[in-house]
């Protein structure tokens, strides 16, 4: 039997988390349990900050630890587990350090990327400047100073390899993980020049390559609607770039899946495969056509104003740690496409809020009869807890801001009273201002229709389950087929139900202008250079030059004037003999 659905956390356009306490199983990491038997129709709202019915509860999420972390190089041996998901900056954990060299004028590291196998890695750059893609190889700055030795998209007994010492060997392959070996030269490579890392190797380091592979149902011919050699109990068939060219990796959905799924890591030794990250949770358990359908419309192509042409509607990537519960994850992702996860029958639905509300056209809906008891109506908050501006940030992947968070424009209702009420909403796993800003305004216009009523309903209202939109026609409010969103239900005596409504309308989907976010300013560099000890070295190294060069300059004066005595001495000589020839 459903208990009442209760809050459990809220983020503001993305997350709110409702959970049960009976006939349930426990979900690592999420706050609270799902109830799997009978008809438990309880939900975990992560979509929307208007369709919270525990205002007391409403809390933000913050930015990942990981997020921010993954933009500076740390020795830390401590680090979580990471999940890199989509085309974006990777982690930067370095597992392993060695100075070599005759005069130890090199530094490796073994960095590594992601708990999980990767797709590729793409660019390197150091502080504000491209050092190795790809394409280009070692760009010419750093030729002869850097290089990429080893790239290992995912770590197994074929992969290890040594260097320098040999500390570093065939035994260390970091099983299942993505790696990469850099070697910075910190000398230069002749005298009178310089090495960019003469002050030591950067820490500002920003790897960008393309994440973990997911799995699609939608390429699954066991599910049904999917069709494909897919198969989610197979790693293996799991792609970030399908068999048929189509990128899935950034798809917000999928990413979404591929958590609950989890990642598991072969033992080389016994071949068990033990769960690396993710919630591991049993395929049976999440209902896969939810997914589908949620995939979709992701996928949909929607206009940009803002530098024109398309973008698929919802995309997603970003660095996600081990250190954050389920929960944290989930709510980071379904934040950045607008997604509630609901309990069906025991199944995890995803369903992405958008403008289903047609459908209701030719529902008979509730009405007067169907109230059986008292009910509460809460029309509005109060006007000092109704936002008119949503400003926030979003990740900035362009060369200027280089995966770092920067604010999207603002999105604003007049006020009221004139006097403006913020709201803050970080969305660090979105990278288009497009997409944050259509974000905003969904939170936004359904914070301005927070309205709820709850009554108890005869046994016909579990016609509509959590989630369900319901036309109703209500005489002691005037409602004539109002439109409501089912958020709450609870079984009462004799088969009624208890059960919460919030108000629904067109206008919170409705596309938005997007304007252009404010690009990252101009990073001038660091010039390793110009570090104060670098140039007292080279200071002390041309005034030794100088005083090299004056002491042979007096050398060759000196004999230089030696030679000219010589010859002096030898003249004098000659004319000597010559004299004495001519005596008589």
């Amino acid at each position: 039997m459903a208990k009442a659905l209760k809050i459990g956390a809220m983020v503001l356009g993305g997350a709110a988390l409702l959970a049960t306490g009976v006939g349930a199983i426990a979900m690592g990491g999420l706050a609270g349990s799902l109830a799997i038997a009978g008809v438990s129709v309880q939900t975990l709202f992560l979509a929307s900050a208007g369709l919270s019915i525990a205002s007391s509860l409403l809390q933000k999420t913050d930015v990942p630890a990981s997020q921010t972390q993954r933009l500076s190089a740390t020795i830390d041996p401590r680090a979580f587990r990471t999940t890199v998901l989509g085309q974006t900056a990777m982690a930067t954990d370095i597992r392993y350090e060695e100075w070599h060299g005759a005069k130890q004028d090199y530094c490796s590291w073994i960095v590594a990327l992601a708990s999980h196998a990767i797709h590729a890695v793409d660019e390197i750059w150091l502080n504000d400047e491209l050092a190795w893609s790809t394409v280009r190889g070692v760009t010419s700055k750093f030729a002869g100073y850097f290089s990429v030795p080893r790239i290992v998209t995912e770590g197994w007994a074929g992969v290890g390899y040594s260097f320098a010492s040999g500390q570093w060997n065939a035994a260390h392959r970091l099983t299942g993980c993505a790696w990469c070996h850099l070697q910075f030269k910190i000398t230069g490579n002749s005298k009178g020049t310089d090495s960019p890392f003469s002050g030591g190797p950067p820490s500002r380091i920003t790897i960008i390559g393309r994440g973990a592979m997911l799995y699609d149902p939608r390429r699954d011919s066991t599910v049904p609607g999917g069709s494909g050699p897919m198969r989610a109990d197979d790693q293996s068939t799991w792609r970030y770039v399908t068999d048929d060219g189509a990128v899935i990796g950034e798809n917000l959905p999928l990413q979404i899946l591929r958590v609950l799924l989890g990642w598991r890591i072969t033992n080389p030794v016994t071949g068990a495969k033990k769960l690396a990250v993710g919630m591991g949770l049993p395929i049976k358990r999440i209902g896969r056509p939810s997914f589908i359908v949620a995939a979709n419309h992701a996928d949909e192509q929607v206009p940009r104003v803002a530098g024109g042409g398309t973008e698929p509607r919802y995309q997603g990537a970003g660095v996600l740690s081990e250190g954050s519960s389920g929960k944290e994850m989930l709510d980071t992702l379904c934040g950045g496409c607008c997604g509630r996860i609901m309990d069906a029958g025991g199944k995890l639905d995803l369903i992405l809020a958008h403008n289903d509300l047609a459908a209701a056209a030719t529902d008979d809906g509730l009405m007067d009869d169907d109230v059986i008891g008292s009910f509460t109506w809460n029309p509005d908050p109060a006007l000092d807890a109704t936002p008119n501006v949503v400003r926030g940030r979003y990740v900035d992947a362009t060369p200027a801001g280089l995966y770092q968070m920067m604010d999207f424009p603002e999105v604003e209702v007049p006020s009221p009273d004139g006097i403006d009420r913020p709201l803050s909403l970080d969305l660090p796993i979105v990278e288009s201002p497009r997409q944050a800003q259509q974000i905003a305004s969904q939170t936004l216009q359904r914070r301005q229709r927070a309205r709820t009523f709850t009554a108890l309903f005869d046994i016909r209202a579990w016609r509509w389950p959590v989630g369900a939109v319901v036309p109703f026609t209500f005489s002691a409010l005037a409602f004539d087929r109002k439109l409501f969103r089912v958020t709450e239900q609870e079984y009462a005596e004799g088969g009624a139900c208890q059960m919460t409504l919030t108000v629904e309308d067109a206008a919170i989907y409705a596309p938005i202008a997007d304007r252009a976010a404010v690009p990252g300013g101009a990073y001038y560099g660091f010039n390793p250079a110009l570090d104060p000890i670098a140039q007292a070295i080279a200071a002390a190294a041309s005034s030794e030059q100088l005083n090299q060069a004056t002491r042979t300059i007096d050398q060759q004066a000196q004999l230089i004037q030696q030679q000219q005595n010589a010859l002096s001495q030898v003249t004098a000589r000659v004319k000597a003999l010559e004299d004495a020839s001519q005596e008589p």
